[in-house]
């Protein structure tokens, strides 16, 4: 029987790192009163730019909790009663980790072992035939409704979110690149009309497959993947576009590490065999070119998501992270790659 997280009167200011330690100290003591709160150990885990990441542990490293409090403003465009719910449905499916403690601006659970991939280790061949076989079981998961895609509902939102008009700074760069509200609405719009009527299936998705929430275990030879606060039924080529977008990184974005081809098609044909409970052999090519197709037209629609979501985190985040610029780089790649995948089509057999 799957226990419930213990719920904990507790708010911690993750702007400061002293209290963002005490208040993981108070949480970890919850969940293990037999710890002594003298001897913990933390680590502050800064790749996240949504929100405060904070390990906690008394002995093993590998048995550390971790603490994440989430980021101001987050609460405008996160359901966090879905993604608890998200967790503990996927934990009891092996695809998430347990989830120990809610508290008022955040939650506990805990540590997955192994290590975040990198824009190396994720082209590995046992790491991404890992992360194929991840996805396939996650988009089998009975994760509630999946009649109705959440994607361009969600765009839509954070369009709205973005404000009128920034700082004086800010708005300048806007301006030079005619990133305005108006114009972004038209291109949610028509990109809308181009990628519903493509007939992908919807299903349960992660949305968020950065190389950041891909943990690999070298010793298991598995991937596992963390951090479930998008999750939501979506178009299911649209997880695996975003994936193949983040193989550029965070912090130092290279487009020039976006998936050849020849790569896509053996990852797709990967996943597809792992989704269908086939042999790669048994997976045709006519499927593994609509698949393509179908990921790199999606791939537009991931950078108007975080696009749009980093000029709404540009407002309100706290986080020490050049959220404008971000948003500014994936619009500039939406542009640059938008005649080419809309231009895909099937080859003529």
């Amino acid at each position: 029987m799957c226990k419930m997280p213990l719920q904990v009167d507790l708010e911690i200011n993750g702007t400061d790192k002293t209290e963002l330690q005490e208040g993981a100290r108070s949480i970890a003591l919850k969940v293990h009163p037999e710890w002594s709160k003298d001897t913990l150990q933390f680590q502050v885990y800064t790749s996240g730019i949504t929100n405060q990441l904070i390990g906690v542990w008394q002995d093993e490293k590998n048995s550390q909790l971790l603490v994440r409090v989430y980021g101001q403003g987050t609460d405008l465009f996160i359901d966090r009663e879905a993604e608890r719910k998200n967790i503990e449905v996927l934990h009891k499916v092996g695809c998430a980790p347990e989830l120990l403690a809610v508290f008022k601006n955040g939650i506990c659970y805990a540590f997955t072992i192994g290590i975040p991939t990198t824009t190396t280790s994720i082209v590995q061949e046992p790491v991404w035939k890992g992360v194929t076989q991840e996805m396939a079981k996650f988009h089998k998961t009975e994760g509630g409704d999946v009649t109705k895609a959440s994607l361009f509902p969600k765009i839509q939102h954070f369009l709205n979110l973005i404000p009128e008009k920034f700082d004086e700074a800010r708005q300048k760069r806007l301006e030079e690149r005619k990133y305005t509200k108006v114009r972004l609405g038209k291109e949610i719009s028509d990109l809308e009309k181009c990628l519903t009527t493509l007939g992908c299936p919807i299903v349960f998705s992660h949305n968020d497959i950065l190389l950041g929430n891909v943990i690999w275990d070298e010793l298991t030879r598995k991937a596992s993947f963390i951090d479930f606060e998008y999750g939501a039924a979506n178009y299911q080529a649209y997880d695996i576009a975003n994936h193949f977008n983040e193989f550029a990184g965070v912090d130092e974005v290279d487009y020039n590490l976006y998936p050849s081809k020849e790569f896509q098609c053996r990852w797709l044909c990967s996943y597809l065999a792992h989704y269908f409970g086939k042999s790669e052999t048994e997976i045709d090519e006519k499927e593994i070119e609509k698949w393509y197709i179908w990921t790199n037209k999606f791939a537009l629609a991931s950078h108007l998501f975080w696009g749009t979501w980093a000029f709404v985190q540009a407002h309100y985040s706290y986080i020490d992270f050049d959220f404008l610029e971000y948003g500014i780089i994936r619009f500039d790649e939406y542009f640059r790659r938008k005649e080419e995948f809309l231009g895909l089509s099937p080859k003529e057999q």
